[in-house]
């Protein structure tokens, strides 16, 4: 037998649906709403508040996953429309054109990613690459070394020459921020930095194996290529530094107090790497102690 559905009042759904002139289905919808939906308005300064906390660097996917990690219910479509009614316009990333060159280096190492694929754990494969940042005094350029498996970057170095000193000074900053690990491989270019005997006497000496990308193949080390393009967009836009000190304490700021700990990663499920690291942390010894 089927009964008729009735609300709190005891009268039937279908009655006051036609006495109303509104269709059943919209009823329901409005009985599934929750109290956390909120209205444009308040949602809307929650929005601005991320936007501007993170100095316009979110679109409207990141900004989305704000309020939602609050219990606001925030559909991307409604995120987006709140922004372009308050003119928040994040900063939108460039087509990915890969810049790494063939490099020069001798005896280059083979491609340890293509044959044992990308880490499961954190610290167990590095990733390196150079770029140049200009200052008013002229260009510098920065190192970087990030984790594959947390997208954290665990070192750089910045200097005014592309010295082989430059990787080894942002290796060496890696090895002092992260605990040593058994079978670690760094990855590069074939760039003659990499190549030089005092990069590979330090990885040698931290018993680090060595990874090269293909000849002629920017895309085996695309993650790095993309941290840079991000640091770039973010950090530099289309200005430039004073001076090399003005560059050493931004990108610091940028790296330890925004891209590490607090920007979102949608390769991560939108945490940062910092939040993405521990919380693989906490769960593996879960699962030990278990």
């Amino acid at each position: 037998m089927i009964c008729a559905v009735k609300d709190k009042t005891g009268l039937s759904i279908r009655r006051i649906c036609d006495v109303l002139n509104v269709p059943r289905s919209g009823f329901y919808h409005a009985a599934k709403e929750t109290p956390s939906q909120v209205s444009d308005g308040k949602l809307g300064d929650l929005i601005e508040d991320v936007f501007h906390t993170h100095r316009g660097r979110y679109g409207y996917r990141r900004i989305g996953h704000a309020p939602a990690a609050l219990g606001e219910v925030c559909a991307p479509a409604r995120v987006r429309r709140i922004m372009k009614e308050r003119n928040l316009k994040g900063l939108r990333p460039k087509s990915f054109r890969p810049m790494t060159s063939d490099g020069r280096a001798e005896a280059p190492s083979p491609n340890l990613i293509a044959k044992d694929g990308l880490p499961e754990a954190p610290n167990r494969v590095w990733a390196g690459d150079i770029t140049c940042i200009r200052t008013k005094h002229g260009w510098l350029y920065l190192a970087v070394v990030i984790d594959l498996y947390t997208r954290r970057l665990v070192g750089w170095s910045l200097a005014k020459n592309m010295r082989a000193t430059l990787v080894v000074d942002a290796l060496k900053k890696a090895l002092d921020s992260c605990p040593k690990v058994e079978g670690r491989f760094f990855h590069s270019d074939r760039g003659s930095q990499y190549a030089s005997n005092l990069f590979r006497s330090l990885l040698a000496a931290e018993s680090t194996r060595q990874s090269m990308s293909a000849r002629a193949n920017p895309y085996d080390n695309a993650w790095t290529e993309s941290v840079i393009g991000t640091i770039k967009r973010e950090l530099i836009g289309d200005g430039l530094f004073e001076s090399e000190d003005d560059a050493n304490l931004a990108i610091f700021e940028y790296i330890d107090g925004d891209y590490n700990t607090r920007r979102m990663h949608s390769s991560l499920g939108y945490l940062s790497p910092h939040e993405f690291e521990y919380g693989t942390l906490a769960t593996s010894h879960t699962s030990t102690r278990a």
